[in-house]
């Protein structure tokens, strides 16, 4: 004779990046278990398969690939609230000299929001000229096709900076970069100043994510500010 089956509950959520309405259902337990496998690992690679895979799972969507970064972490952690409890238990280090200890906090995921929502991806680089950039948020089918050391190295930001940029635009005219080849666009962004450079760099560094903010009284004494921004600070 067959077992019953429970039903599952289905919620709403909103895509942070588009506004759209999202179904979802919790996750099971087989689906945490291989995500509990991903975070023991410690595996940066492993962890954010566990949770593509996680998410494609439990929400009504078709791909991850073009969402972006802070659309994956916010929907995660709504996935988890949903699942597990609007609770988070993390250990967070002491910054005192001296002591270093680490001590066992819980925040709300009610509490926690997206920074930098609305950044402005215009980003005019030269105001004699009219030229600029019209910048994308980083994709998830970006940042999975970076290996976590090119992630880290001047070639990796070259990569993300070149598939980020949407248009260039001067005086006259608006090119589209879909039509324009990679060795043009790593051109074009070689020869620009050192403070045009950082103005592009200083964009993906502010891009909108997950964020928390309070404090807590660490178990030497002393209170002690906590701040949590990106998805991983918060499997601390």
């Amino acid at each position: 004779m067959a077992l019953p089956k429970l039903n599952v509950p289905q919620y709403t959520i909103e895509l942070p990046s588009t506004g759209e309405q999202l179904n979802m259902r919790p996750y099971l337990v087989k689906e945490e278990k291989v995500l509990m496998i991903a975070l023991e690992s410690n595996d940066a690679m492993q962890i954010s398969k566990a949770v593509r895979n996680i998410i494609m799972s439990c929400y009504n969507i078709d791909s991850l690939d073009k969402l972006t970064v802070f659309d994956i972490e916010y929907l995660f952690l709504m996935l988890r609230a949903k699942s597990v409890g609007e609770k988070m238990n993390l250990q967070i280090k002491c910054n005192d000299e001296g002591c270093g200890k680490l001590t066992p906090i819980t925040i709300d995921v009610a509490d926690v929001e997206i920074i930098n929502k609305n950044q402005d991806r215009n980003i005019l680089l030269d105001e004699k000229s009219g030229i600029g950039v019209v910048m994308n948020y980083p994709s998830m089918e970006m940042i999975a096709n970076l290996d976590v050391e090119k992630l880290n190295s001047s070639e990796g930001m070259m990569d993300i900076i070149v598939e980020s940029i949407d248009s260039i635009y001067d005086e006259d005219n608006v090119y589209d970069t879909a039509t324009e080849t990679k060795e043009e666009l790593d051109s074009f962004i070689e020869n620009l100043s050192g403070e045009q450079y950082k103005k592009i760099t200083d964009f993906l560094r502010n891009v909108p994510a997950v964020y928390y903010k309070s404090d807590f009284d660490c178990i030497c004494g002393k209170k002690q500010d906590i701040e949590l921004r990106g998805l991983n600070s918060f499997f601390t």
